[in-house]
């Protein structure tokens, strides 16, 4: 990220959110991706890890994780939250890792920091054991809120974080994923739960208009 901010401010959320939230959200996201019963086996990279609530995650399914951001002071939070190795590194051109190295990189929210999706999908696909997988999470650009927010004086979510100078279509996506040599794609939108309800009432994988949901969640097999 080259844009300036208070990273205090930016990574508040994650340093302050309970284990038990952090379960909902990642168990959730998982299951829309397709990951219900076990991550894939190997290390996972969580590329972008902030301070580290995916991590967190990760190690509570009981799997080896590595967690990879620019920002020193998020390393340091999550360094003070879970014992996992933790390396310093922009998320482009190349990372510090050896080819076929992991069995998943987790990039949430992260490809649409970087200013060459495919570069990094082809990072991604180098680290990689065969057969390994790529989820990722981005907002989505054909969200259909960011055609209604300005209608009610808002701003759309994905435009309100000055860092995100990548932003993607699904179609896009799946391209990209394509491009960097990913087997067996997936795209999959929808909106994030309604707040007030709780988490029995309120699953993430239910149907949704195509295409037009505030956020995706997309996968790729090395």
């Amino acid at each position: 990220m080259s844009t300036k901010i208070d990273e205090t401010s930016y990574f508040a959320p994650q340093v302050s959110k309970s284990d038990r939230k952090i379960a909902v959200q990642y168990r959730r996201m998982f299951a829309f991706g397709g990951l219900v019963k076990r991550l894939p086996a190997g290390p996972v990279l969580d590329v972008g890890c902030g301070a580290g609530p995916g991590l967190r995650y990760i190690r509570s399914r009981g799997a080896t994780a590595i967690g990879a951001d620019p920002s020193i002071y998020a390393l340091r939070e999550a360094a003070k939250l879970i014992q996992v190795d933790l390396v310093q590194m922009d998320a482009a051109p190349r990372f510090p890792f050896a080819d076929q190295t992991f069995g998943m990189v987790l990039a949430n929210e992260v490809i649409e920091h970087v200013p060459d999706g495919v570069e990094f999908l082809l990072e991604c696909a180098r680290v990689l054991k065969p057969g390994g997988m790529v989820f990722l999470t981005t907002p989505n650009l054909w969200d259909i809120r960011r055609v209604l927010a300005p209608l009610v004086g808002k701003v759309w979510s994905g435009d309100t974080d000055p860092t995100h100078i990548n932003l993607y279509t699904p179609w896009r996506l799946r391209q990209d994923l394509k491009t960097a040599g990913f087997q067996q794609p997936r795209i999959k939108t929808g909106f994030k739960p309604i707040r007030w309800l709780p988490p029995h009432r309120n699953p993430l994988a239910i149907p949704y208009p195509p295409l037009i949901g505030n956020g995706m969640v997309a996968t790729g097999v090395r």
